[in-house]
C-alpha cells in the first residue's frame, strides 16, 4: 500500500484516528424499500420524538485506536438489539475487538494485511457481514485489551459467536423519514460521516451540529443514531463522556444529518 493510499484512508485530527472507509457494493444492499415491502419497516408516520438512551448503555472511549467501526456496530447498535431480544443481559458487553479486527481481516481492502494495526480501519458493511455470518462474542470472551487473546479452540469461539448473530441489515438511504421510522420501530442506526470542524468543536456547552461543511480531506468516522425530535437526530459517539458532546452525544440538525451521514444501516436480529 502506498503512502498516498494510507493518507487517503487514515486521518488523525485532534488526536483522534479517523479511518471508516466507505462501503462498496452498496447498490446490492437490501434497501429501505425492501424493508417496507417485507414488513420489516411499517409505512405509518413515526412518533414526534424517540430517545433510546439508557443508563445501562454508557458511552465508551475508543482512545488512541482506529476502532470506531467496532464500537459503533458492536456496542452502539448490536448490543442494544441483543439486550432487547433477551440474548444479552444489561451488564454484558459485546466484543468490539472481535468485530473490528475480523472486519479488517475479511474486508475487500486487500492492499496490505492490517488486522494487527491499531490505526487501521474498515467499512460498516464489513462489520455487519461479520455479525451476520459469524455473530459476536461477549467482551468477557475476547476483551478489547489486545494483550488478552482467546485461548480456546476456533470451533468454540465461533460456536459462542453464533449465539449472537444479526439476521439482516438494510441500507436506509438518505431519507430522514425512513431514519425516523427505523429508530421508532426497530432501534439504533449505524452510520458514517467525514468529520467536519463542527464535529470537532462539539462540547458540553455546544452540542448542536447545525451546518455541515464537508472537509477537504476524508476523515471517516462511524457512530450511531439513537433518537430524534422534529428538528434533530441524537448521535452517539465513542469518544468518551468528558471531552466531546453532551456526555458523548450530539444533536445533529436535519440539514446536518442529511449532508453528513453518507451511509445509514439498520439491523434486525
Amino acid at each position: 500500500m502506498s503512502d498516498s493510499k494510507v493518507e487517503e484512508i487514515i486521518s488523525v485530527v485532534n488526536g483522534r484516528i479517523l479511518n471508516c472507509i466507505p462501503s462498496t457494493g452498496v447498490e446490492t444492499d437490501w434497501s429501505s424499500r425492501t424493508a417496507l415491502e417485507s414488513g420489516v419497516l411499517a409505512a405509518a408516520p413515526p412518533p414526534p420524538s424517540i430517545d433510546l438512551r439508557a443508563d445501562w448503555w454508557p458511552v465508551a472511549d475508543q482512545e488512541q485506536t482506529g476502532s470506531c467501526v467496532g464500537w459503533a456496530s458492536a456496542d452502539s447498535v448490536i448490543r442494544w438489539h441483543m439486550v432487547q431480544a433477551g440474548r444479552l443481559n444489561l451488564q454484558e458487553m459485546l466484543s468490539v475487538r472481535q468485530i473490528w479486527v475480523s472486519a479488517k481481516e475479511t474486508d475487500e481492502f486487500v492492499d496490505a494485511p492490517s488486522s494487527f494495526i491499531e490505526q487501521a480501519g474498515t467499512s460498516l458493511k464489513s462489520a455487519l457481514d461479520i455479525a451476520r455470518n459469524y455473530g459476536v462474542v461477549t467482551a468477557d470472551t475476547l476483551p478489547f485489551d489486545v494483550a488478552i487473546p482467546f485461548m480456546g479452540s476456533q470451533n468454540t469461539f465461533y460456536a459462542l459467536a453464533s449465539q449472537r448473530k444479526i439476521a439482516a441489515y438494510y441500507n436506509l438511504d438518505a431519507k430522514l423519514i425512513t431514519w425516523r421510522r427505523w429508530l421508532a420501530e426497530n432501534g439504533p442506526i449505524l452510520t458514517r460521516l467525514d468529520c467536519d470542524d463542527a464535529w470537532f468543536a462539539c462540547s458540553s456547552s455546544n452540542s448542536q451540529l447545525t451546518t455541515y461543511a464537508k472537509p477537504n480531506k476524508p476523515a471517516g468516522h462511524a457512530v450511531a443514531l439513537v433518537g430524534y425530535t422534529p428538528d434533530h437526530f441524537i448521535v452517539r459517539n465513542s469518544w468518551g463522556t468528558q471531552n466531546w458532546g453532551d456526555g458523548g452525544f450530539a444533536y445533529a440538525s436535519n440539514a446536518y444529518a442529511l449532508a453528513a451521514f453518507t451511509e445509514c444501516y439498520g439491523v434486525t436480529v
